[in-house]
C-alpha cells in the first residue's frame, strides 16, 4: 500500500510486491511516503537526502 519509486526496470516488481508506483520523471524525482524515502538512480540523491534529513528533524546551516 505504499507510494514509492525505485529503478524503472524493477518497476515490476515494485507493483507486484503491493506498491503503487511513482514514474520518475524527471529522473532526479524522490519521494516521500510516510516514513519511506524513495528515488531511483544517484541523481535523486540529493532530493532523497534533503526529504530523508527532513524525515528525522535535522536541519543544516552554513
Amino acid at each position: 500500500g505504499r507510494r514509492c519509486t525505485a529503478y524503472p526496470a524493477v518497476k515490476l516488481n515494485v507493483v507486484l510486491a503491493g506498491a503503487a508506483w511513482l514514474e520518475p520523471d524527471p529522473i532526479h524525482r524522490a519521494f516521500t511516503d510516510r516514513n519511506l524515502v524513495t528515488a531511483a538512480a544517484w541523481p535523486g540523491h540529493p532530493e532523497f537526502v534533503s526529504q530523508f534529513m527532513e524525515l528525522l528533524g535535522i536541519k543544516v546551516s552554513f
